[in-house]
């Protein structure tokens, strides 16, 4: 849908339906790449604001779809989805997800 035709239906609804619409845009713009909150998705890790959790794009990775698969399935943002991968290389790299052995 294009933007002009979400900005006049838009401005069909009541005033303070209006901002909350305009908050949620410009939180959804300035969110981290991975967020939780314990009222959304009981907590679930998701990209961005959406309800689309981490573990979704994990899932379909491991099986065997492409990244640019999901991103048009999900219609995901292309640059998130990056983003988070690399996020988690780099949550790899610094060991969080290791767990120390002595051998």
């Amino acid at each position: 849908m294009a933007i002009t035709e979400e900005k006049s239906r838009a401005d069909n609804l009541p005033p303070d339906t209006q901002l909350e619409i305009e908050r949620m845009r410009r939180l959804a713009e300035t969110a981290p790449l991975i967020t939780t909150n314990p009222e959304r998705m009981g907590g679930t890790p998701v990209i961005g604001i959406e309800r689309l959790p981490v573990a979704s794009l994990l899932a379909h990775l491991i099986a065997g779809d492409t990244v640019e698969g999901f991103i048009e399935a999900f219609d995901a943002d292309r640059e998130r989805v990056y983003g988070i991968l690399e996020k988690i290389k780099e949550a790899l790299e610094a060991g969080w997800l290791a767990e120390p052995v002595d051998y």
